[in-house]
């Protein structure tokens, strides 16, 4: 199940909020680390400032966060753009009403480490199926991301590789590289029958617009 919050009410979700930075820490500050910012038990920036959407997946089994992704419109501050220009290699900004971007996409390292399920696909797939519905239900175009190869090749995998913007290149001790997906039915279906998910993955229907306001 995907559940979406906006920053502006993170106080008023105070569990979820806290649990999804958290896991963000785990992955990327001590299981990755990357050179990210924390604070105490969170990783958290000052994007997370900007109102976003935190896209979360939670196991049908135990109610568990199993994973997270965070998402902005490209009109407003974003990571490419902003932070990671180098990864357009000299293509113009992307701003754009009908482009988000998707950033520190996340998931569990319990269930990522486990080589024995197929759960990593399954919790990937549903957050990645969770953008795509709320894109189809708004109108936009494509989705942007910055991440590192090793993730490309699992959008690959989960039947979503995208078009890369740019060659990779080498920021810090990771390959970086900016990716754009489309928003289109058939990706949402292909991506859906890799998970063997069936159905509406979203808590309830909504579109960027009305998350944004809620």
């Amino acid at each position: 199940m995907i559940r979406i919050v906006n920053g502006n009410a993170r106080g008023q979700h105070p569990q979820a909020i806290d649990e999804m930075f958290r896991l963000r820490k785990r992955v990327f500050h001590d299981f990755l680390k990357w050179d990210v910012k924390t604070e105490g038990n969170w990783e958290i920036d000052h994007y997370d400032k900007a109102n976003p959407l935190y896209v979360m997946s939670y196991s049908p089994e135990t109610g568990k966060l199993r994973g997270s992704l965070r998402l902005l419109p490209t009109l407003g501050p974003n990571m490419l753009d902003d932070t990671f220009p180098i990864l357009l290699g000299g293509n113009p900004e992307i701003r754009s009403a009908s482009v988000w971007e998707s950033s520190r996409f996340c998931i569990e390292p319990d269930i990522s480490q486990d080589r024995s399920s197929n759960q990593v696909t399954v919790a990937a797939a549903e957050l990645m199926c969770g953008v795509g519905e709320l894109g189809l239900a708004s109108g936009v175009s494509h989705i942007v991301t910055v991440t590192d190869v090793f993730l490309e090749r699992m959008f690959r995998r989960m039947g979503c590789p995208g078009e890369r913007i740019a060659e990779p290149q080498r920021i810090g001790s990771v390959y970086a590289v900016a990716i754009a997906w489309e928003v289109s039915r058939s990706l949402l279906q292909t991506m859906k029958a890799v998970a063997a998910i069936e159905g509406t993955v979203l808590e309830r229907p909504m579109s960027l617009e009305t998350a944004r306001a809620a």
